[in-house]
């Protein structure tokens, strides 16, 4: 069976999770008595996000029960990739992802922070900034940080500093994925910046991704092709990073057994697709684990449809205030 194939059948792993199944990242995930909400688990994490008040709740799947994030640290404890999808501008998400990040490293003792927000080319200067070589501000006036890195991101990042753990830079250098999205893969592939492979093959993330980019607008197929191939090269990009991180780790301390918890937008790896495929290609024997995110107005609900497909965990958290 092919990559793609494997994680096309992912959702009929997570339905042997309720029958006391072994889940895909190699966990037994026990069940829990009654609704535990992760409020109080969140308290210290949402007094670090600015508009974050705690008010989350983190559901496993596919039996949708509510668990704490001490609960969900422990299932995800033995994982080795744990990837945190995200919605980018929500502050009550961004409390659960560093909840989720400090419960993870209390659980393992060591951990690896993997970032969508930091490019490849900033690596060495967040390097420096880690090791107390750089101040902050020289820091985030060269590695290009988001908007909303003060708010959202940086916790994340002090939390790894004060306790020695590498951040990794996981993304394609911006230029070149605009390159890319401009003339077609062609432009993007050679570059250290950016992935040494990347893989455009059609089947269920191109579906996916046809339908959020187009929506009722048509869109020709070459320009899909070169808009599919820049978000493939980011995927790519993030996985090779990842797969470099443990590698280094492994090179380091034979025997060590960081946890690598890669933020990033949900879509890069919503139901194992995206760069969740991408670095199963690279490091087929990886035990990983999803944990999706889904706004509602009213977090108290169960997930419908395919919502629980997301992810092995989904936290409902309130819109964006």
């Amino acid at each position: 069976m092919n990559v793609s194939a494997k994680i096309l059948c992912a959702p009929l792993a997570l339905a042997g999770i309720a029958a006391g199944c072994a889940s895909p990242f190699g966990l037994h995930l026990p069940a829990t008595n009654g609704l535990a909400l992760v409020r109080g688990d969140l308290s210290a994490a949402a007094k670090e996000i600015p508009g974050a008040s705690g008010r989350a709740r983190l559901i496993r799947t596919p039996d949708g029960e509510s668990v704490t994030i001490s609960e969900a640290a422990e299932e995800l404890g033995s994982a080795d990739v744990v990837f945190l999808g995200e919605l980018h501008d929500n502050p009550e998400g961004h409390a659960v992802q560093l909840a989720l990040t400090r419960a993870l490293a209390h659980r393992r003792g060591d951990l690896i922070l993997s970032m969508e927000m930091f490019e490849r080319d900033a690596q060495r200067r967040l390097d420096l900034y880690l090791r107390g070589v750089i101040t902050e501000e020289h820091f985030l006036t060269s590695a290009r940080p988001w908007g909303n890195y003060a708010e959202h991101y940086r916790p994340a990042v002090e939390f790894a500093r004060e306790n020695g753990f590498p951040v990794v830079a996981a993304n394609v250098y911006r230029p070149i994925a605009a390159r890319v999205a401009r003339k077609g893969l062609y432009a993007g592939l050679g570059d250290a910046w950016a992935a040494r492979t990347v893989d455009t093959s059609p089947g269920e993330y191109r579906r996916r991704f046809e339908e959020v980019m187009t929506g009722d607008h048509a869109v020709s197929e070459e320009t899909m092709d070169r808009v599919f191939a820049s978000q493939c090269i980011k995927d790519d990009t993030m996985a090779e990073s990842i797969a470099r991180a443990i590698e280094a780790a492994e090179l380091k301390n034979p025997g060590g057994n960081p946890v690598v918890v890669h933020w990033n937008g949900r879509f890069h790896s919503d139901y194992g697709l995206g760069t969740v495929e991408r670095l199963r290609s690279r490091m087929p024997h990886l035990n990983i684990a999803v944990v999706s995110m889904i706004v509602s107005g009213n977090i108290d609900r169960d997930l419908r449809g395919n919502e629980p497909d997301q992810g092995h965990f989904v936290a409902l958290v309130p819109p964006a205030k």
